[in-house]
C-alpha cells in the first residue's frame, strides 16, 4: 500500500517505490502482469501507470491517451501538469528475453 492524497500526484518516495517494483518483478518474471488500484481508479491508479509507461519510453501525452481509452475520465488537471512536467530517468527502458519493453 502507497497511500496519498486523492487528486494529488504522488510523492518522490512512492514513484521510486512504485518504478522499483516494476523493474524488479519485470525482471524475476518476464511477460507477468501487475495489478494496480485506488478507490475509484481515476486519479491515482492511472498516474502510476502513466509514470511507468513513460519511464518506458512513452510520451506523456500518448501514455494518457492510451489510459484514457480504457478508463474514461482519469487524470484531473493537477495530475495531468505533474505528468506533463514529469521528467523520465528511463528506469524502466530494458528489454525481455524476447525483445519487448517490460511494460505492455
Amino acid at each position: 500500500d502507497w497511500p496519498f492524497d486523492d487528486g494529488a500526484p504522488p510523492p518522490s518516495q512512492i514513484v521510486d517505490d512504485w518504478l522499483n517494483l516494476l523493474k524488479t518483478k519485470f525482471r524475476e518474471e518476464p511477460g507477468s502482469c501487475v495489478a494496480v488500484h485506488c478507490v475509484a481508479g481515476l486519479g491515482r491508479a492511472p498516474v502510476l501507470v502513466a509514470l511507468a509507461l513513460i519511464e518506458c519510453g512513452m510520451k506523456y501525452e500518448d501514455a494518457v491517451q492510451f489510459i484514457r481509452q480504457k478508463r474514461r475520465g482519469a487524470f484531473n488537471s493537477k495530475q495531468l501538469l505533474y505528468l506533463e512536467k514529469y521528467r523520465p530517468k528511463m528506469r524502466l527502458r530494458f528489454k525481455d528475453a524476447n525483445g519487448h519493453c517490460c511494460v505492455q
